[in-house]
């Protein structure tokens, strides 16, 4: 039977700040180095940038102000930018953070400070232009929220999100064979997906689409360390709050893996049906997840701080604040995305002149993965989705967070109709 527990006031406003929590920032990195020469192949080449906070790289300092609208956070130094200095492209950076699909396929959106509108990031595609990334999805499913309604307070202990729950994986299962996150992906994410990659392909023709798939937040089983992975985000004796924190059970990190890597095989599906590159970041961070404590990680955990509103989000308790980058890449994610992003352009190039209507299409081979061929496809069904929004994966611009409520209730009525039926 499930408990029902009030919970201490610096919980509840725990809860509350976790909860409004979609975008997060990624910290700065040092990617000033000098880049090397740019492949004859790529100089010169029309380069657009689309997608969330993956791509705008909101945390990054030095950030724009009018980029392309205030509050957007799009850093100099995000992986669009650092792609495009090192392969000698001529780079259109439309991402914003807190973007959903729709804010590129035909709605402009209202940026996380409500000072700006980002517009929308289709329209600056053509005939001319000759490169073209994305990484966007995670804010569709509201991952960021799903990972901040499942912090729990410890092993046994209730989740933040519903104190009737012990693990999020049962909230999100109220029948057995009902998986609500696995049909959201399935009804809303796959079909928004399609719509854009489609939308993408038919405003830049003559393109090479590349789709960056989200890392690795919540390890696999096989990299889970021994000692498990839970280490709590808020402690009695604080402040100072544990840093990169990963405030999950164990079969809530099983979980919030199955989700990450039902939405990679979706993005996945679906950019290769428009005709795009694949580029799947997923098996190649798993050991590299937010649970790693050995200094890994490619993602920062979730830290709280006591009294520094200059180095994170604010929270209902004016003395407390999240820091900024929680379940985003650190500086050692952001260069892996960069290697990895600059190898897919190049490669994706070299197949074929730029400029022909070739449809593009995934190389036989996809790059940085050392299994070769349908990477997180074959994951996904190998590992049977066992073993996956940011985007997390997430977003706090003001017409996805009234979607995401929206949600919320859609899924709590269900969840109570699914229940009323069993029960009858």
């Amino acid at each position: 039977m499930h408990r029902r527990l009030r919970l201490p006031r610096p919980i509840r406003l725990l809860s509350a700040a976790l909860l409004a929590l979609a975008v997060t920032a990624l910290p700065a990195t040092a990617a000033n180095a000098q880049a090397p020469a740019a492949p004859a192949a790529t100089e010169g080449l029309q380069y657009v940038a689309l997608g969330d906070s993956y791509s705008a790289g909101f945390g990054l300092e030095p950030f724009s102000f009018s980029t392309p609208a205030d509050g957007c956070f799009q850093a100099e130094q995000n992986y669009p930018h650092q792609v495009a200095a090192r392969l000698g492209l001529e780079l259109d950076d439309r991402t914003c953070s807190g973007a959903v699909t729709a804010n590129i396929r035909d709605t402009p959106q209202p940026t996380i400070t409500g000072l700006g509108t980002a517009p929308v990031q289709s329209q600056y595609l053509t005939a001319d232009t000759d490169v073209v990334t994305v990484t966007i999805g995670g804010n569709d499913l509201g991952f960021a929220d799903v990972a901040a309604f499942c912090v729990s307070l410890g092993p046994g202990e209730p989740i933040l999100g519903d104190p009737l729950y012990t693990d999020c994986s049962d909230y999100y299962h109220p029948l057995p064979e009902v998986d609500l996150l696995a049909d959201k992906i399935d009804d809303v994410v796959a079909p928004a997906l399609a719509s854009t990659y489609a939308l993408i392909a038919e405003k830049a023709p003559n393109a090479k689409v590349i789709v960056v798939g989200y890392p690795t937040l919540s390890p696999d089983v096989e990299n889970v360390p021994a000692a498990g992975c839970f280490t709590p985000a808020l402690t009695p004796g604080g402040p100072p709050y544990p840093e990169n924190s990963f405030p999950y059970t164990a079969a809530d990190t099983t979980y919030l893996h199955d989700v990450e890597a039902k939405l990679d095989a979706a993005i996945r599906e679906n950019a290769e049906a428009a005709g795009a590159t694949y580029l799947s970041t997923l098996p190649q961070t798993e050991s590299h997840s937010a649970c790693q404590t050995d200094g890994s990680a490619f993602v920062n955990g979730i830290s709280l701080l006591f009294d520094q509103p200059n180095q994170g989000t604010p929270t209902p308790d004016p003395d407390l604040f999240v820091k900024l980058g929680a379940l985003h890449p650190n500086a050692a994610g952001v260069a892996f995305l960069t290697d990895q992003v600059a190898a897919a352009v190049t490669a994706a190039v070299g197949e074929g002149t730029v400029g022909e209507e070739d449809g593009g299409g995934t190389p036989p081979q996809a790059i940085g993965d050392p299994d070769g061929g349908a990477s997180s496809a074959a994951t996904a069904d190998d590992r049977q989705l066992a073993a996956s929004g940011a985007d997390p994966v997430p977003s706090l611009a003001v017409a996805a967070g009234l979607l995401a409520a929206a949600g919320a209730i859609l899924i709590g009525v269900r969840i109570r109709a699914l229940r009323e039926s069993a029960e009858g």
